[in-house]
């Protein structure tokens, strides 16, 4: 809102510029320009990472991911980083190269050697990045990641089951596996098991069931995480959609948040009263979820109008925001039903 509000403002501006014969010479765009200041800022990160500061060094491997898929060069600084002593900078150059997908393919020997690391998030940072490189550039790791899941580390194995599930053409057995982990005996293993659910959305439908189940985990973590994973499922999801409900009523407001994203993701009708209540959550990170919800849902979340009128007075200007775009989600659903 504030951003239409800024270009119509800025539209008026020229207007009234233009009558007056002031308007002004616009900045010429010059592509040549730009990634000659790209390759000079790549290259003073790219030095920035023998910085003898750990700090310095993780906060160029973050700039560089910011920029790594519009840049070879910004791409091989962060392989160059998996080496880093330090895993404050190992960790986060794997998942910089991870966001950068398939075009960090030169990292995929590198990162399939991090699967033996020290460090048991680097090794599942790796793990993650190979899963985000995918097929065909990351088909080289899967040895690597084979060699992971029959290691001692269940978290290293979830990861690793995770970028399998990916790679191979059968993926029923690895997500399989990653379902039953979702009770083993140790909480971290199970939040790290719906997360990788997630992380492989539709593909793991088959454990939609599962994730269910987990919305009553003793461990918050667990439960958040698969609300999250449930929100990747899209349509698949609609088994879950009761439990998702149920936890619209949870103690935790990040759960609450995450089963309202779940909610809207999945497209249940079922799901648009318990959503509209959800817009008067204590907490505005819920509202705001169940409100952005219930926009997803467009024309069929109309029985949610008066809770999202009443939205538009709230004391937090992002979740009046959210309501202004989801009326308008839902009447021009409704215009192109027409």
């Amino acid at each position: 809102m504030r951003r239409l509000a800024g270009q119509i403002v800025v539209g008026l501006n020229l207007v009234a510029a233009s009558a007056l014969g002031q308007l002004p010479n616009p900045i010429p765009y010059d592509p040549a320009k730009v990634a000659a200041e790209q390759a000079a800022a790549v290259k003073a990160l790219a030095e920035a990472l023998k910085d003898s500061d750990v700090e310095v060094r993780r906060s160029a491997v973050l700039s560089l991911g910011q920029i790594g898929g519009d840049s070879e060069p910004a791409t091989a600084a962060l392989i160059e980083a998996l080496k880093d002593s330090d895993v404050d900078v190992r960790g986060p150059a794997a998942v910089a190269l991870g966001r950068v997908g398939a075009k960090a393919a030169a990292g995929v020997p590198k990162l399939s050697e991090l699967l033996k690391d020290s460090d048991q998030d680097v090794r599942g940072a790796a793990a993650l990045a190979l899963a985000r490189i995918g097929k065909p550039a990351a088909a080289a790791a899967v040895p690597a990641l084979q060699e992971a899941t029959a290691g001692d580390d269940k978290q290293t194995q979830v990861f690793a089951r995770c970028a399998l599930a990916v790679l191979d053409s059968k993926p029923d057995a690895h997500v399989t596996a990653l379902g039953a982990a979702l009770v083993d005996k140790k909480a971290d293993v199970r939040a790290a098991a719906a997360y990788a659910l997630g992380e492989l959305g539709p593909t793991a439908k088959s454990a939609v069931a599962a994730l269910k189940d987990a919305l009553k985990d003793d461990d918050v973590n667990v439960r958040r995480s698969a609300a999250l994973a449930l929100a990747e499922m899209g349509p698949d999801g609609k088994p879950a959609v009761a439990g998702l409900v149920a936890a619209l009523r949870e103690a935790d407001a990040g759960v609450r948040a995450a089963a309202a994203m779940a909610l809207g993701s999945i497209g249940s009708d079922a799901a648009v009263g318990p959503l509209g209540d959800a817009v008067k959550d204590p907490e505005v990170d819920v509202r705001e979820a169940a409100v952005a919800a219930l926009a997803e849902l467009g024309p069929a979340a109309r029985p949610a109008i008066g809770a999202l009128t009443q939205a538009l007075k709230d004391e937090n200007v992002d979740v009046r925001r959210a309501a202004a775009v989801a009326l308008g989600q839902i009447e021009q659903g409704d215009d192109d039903s027409e």
